[in-house]
């Protein structure tokens, strides 16, 4: 479909251009100008006067199958207790069905918050997350839960490895659902599954993503056991590439940015979830080390437990703030580079042609009102320290899929009473079951 946004402010890293026309067609962006493009194929003209045009956001790491029990784990637990008495037993009574209605809910609220692309690294049922995914239109990367020690969900080595192999072959041909490589972390995964998941990362041409130094009882845990710290440990055996995408990255040590820097890895830093759970961000992160360090990053929601919602412009503004108290320097990362971790930084490591506005990207963007914080000053900032605007439109591969605030390929009231049933009765699941306490 050939479509022009007439008339709009687009804002991308190379600046702003105010009164342009961007032309669409065939899933790419073919011209952005002053000027009215002279193509007699126009099926669709949207009005953009008085509206900015940015580029799709990404969520870079974030669980989808979490939501059905959103806001039900005390904000007290701590980050062990989170996981194995309430996150184990709720994934215990997850089916695939609820897993299917919980990604399309999460993937639709993430598509009202201007996301057009996400990173899923831990899902039970990824194949019920892609078809939800192709259902509402966005863009997804999708992994499956893969750990061979200490956990429920721990399987054999080479079971691990076959099933991720077929996720990624069955989902290579499709142009908005890819799959990933990967792991829980260091303290459920042996060094083999890491081995052979970086291997499957690079036959298959896609990222190896893993939690690793989530907190500093993991870092405990992961010395106790190997003699090293978890990102020390990982570059030993050779799973630190570029091609390594690193969730969370609480806890680190100096020597452990330079591994980090020195392997062109890259971090998907989630700064909600570890304030939330109290998991020394502060004491024990590196963020300003990162950030100097030129490491690439980008930022992600988690899930509906940790950070309890799924805007990553909210991620990218704790990031910054951190790392601009924690330095006492205010200009260690401006409005414009947090602006980066959510657009061009995050399509570079997803290896992804978005991120700006430009002629022969595709075409995944977000059309917002520009009143009444857009209208004037510094729009990186707005967007980022503002209250965030009304989005009117958001575009995934060309395709319209949220405009004038309504999802256009589902049903928004049908998901939310599915969801909401489905809540009460994994609730009652678990509880009957006895392995969740205080779950409601």
């Amino acid at each position: 479909m050939a479509v022009l946004i007439r008339d709009a402010d687009v804002l991308d890293l190379s600046g702003l251009r105010k009164n342009s026309n961007v032309f669409v067609d065939d899933g790419r962006i073919v011209q952005v100008s002053s000027d009215i493009p002279a193509f007699s194929k126009i099926d669709y003209v949207i009005e953009g006067k008085g509206k900015l045009a940015i580029p799709g956001l990404i969520n870079a790491h974030v669980h989808t199958e979490e939501t059905l029990f959103a806001n039900s784990i005390p904000d007290t637990a701590n980050h062990i207790e989170w996981f194995q008495n309430y996150a184990l037993p709720y994934y215990g009574a997850l089916t695939q069905e609820d897993a299917y209605w919980s990604t399309l809910f999460s993937q639709a609220l993430m598509l009202m918050h201007g996301v057009t692309c996400y990173a899923d690294s831990a899902n039970l049922w990824p194949l019920a997350d892609a078809k939800a995914a192709e259902r509402c239109g966005i863009r997804a990367f999708i992994g499956m839960w893969n750990c061979d020690l200490n956990t429920p969900f721990a399987r054999p080595t080479d079971k691990c490895l076959e099933q991720m192999e077929n996720l990624l072959r069955k989902l290579s041909k499709s142009t908005k659902v890819r799959a990933i490589a990967s792991l829980i972390g260091v303290n459920t995964c042996s060094d083999e599954l890491y081995k052979g998941t970086i291997a499957l990362a690079k036959k298959h041409k896609t990222l190896a993503t893993s939690h690793e130094a989530s907190g500093h009882e993991d870092v405990v845990k992961c010395v106790k056991r190997t003699g090293k710290r978890p990102i020390e440990h990982l570059a030993s055996i050779g799973f630190l590439t570029r091609q390594t995408l690193i969730s969370h990255a609480t806890d680190l040590s100096d020597k452990e940015v330079r591994l980090i820097k020195a392997n062109d890895c890259a971090i998907a830093a989630c700064p909600v979830t570890e304030l939330k759970k109290g998991k020394g961000l502060w004491k024990f992160g590196k963020l300003v080390q990162l950030i100097s360090s030129n490491v690439r990053i980008c930022v992600g929601t988690d899930n509906a437990n940790s950070s309890n919602n799924f805007d990553p412009i909210k991620s990218a503004l704790f990031l910054s703030l951190l790392a601009k108290d924690y330095a006492l320097n205010p200009s260690i990362v401006n409005a414009r580079s947090a602006f980066c971790f959510l657009t061009k930084c995050a399509s570079d490591i997803f290896s992804l042609n978005t991120g700006v506005l430009q002629p022969n990207f595709i075409a995944d963007l977000v059309l917002l009102e520009k009143e009444p914080f857009l209208l004037f000053g510094d729009p990186y900032q707005a967007l980022l320290f503002c209250d965030q605007p009304k989005i009117d439109l958001v575009m995934v591969g060309g395709e319209v899929v949220y405009l004038n605030g309504k999802l256009l390929k589902i049903d928004f009231n049908e998901v939310l009473k599915e969801v909401e049933k489905r809540s009460q009765r994994i609730a009652k699941r678990v509880l009957d079951h006895g392995h969740c306490k205080n779950c409601s």
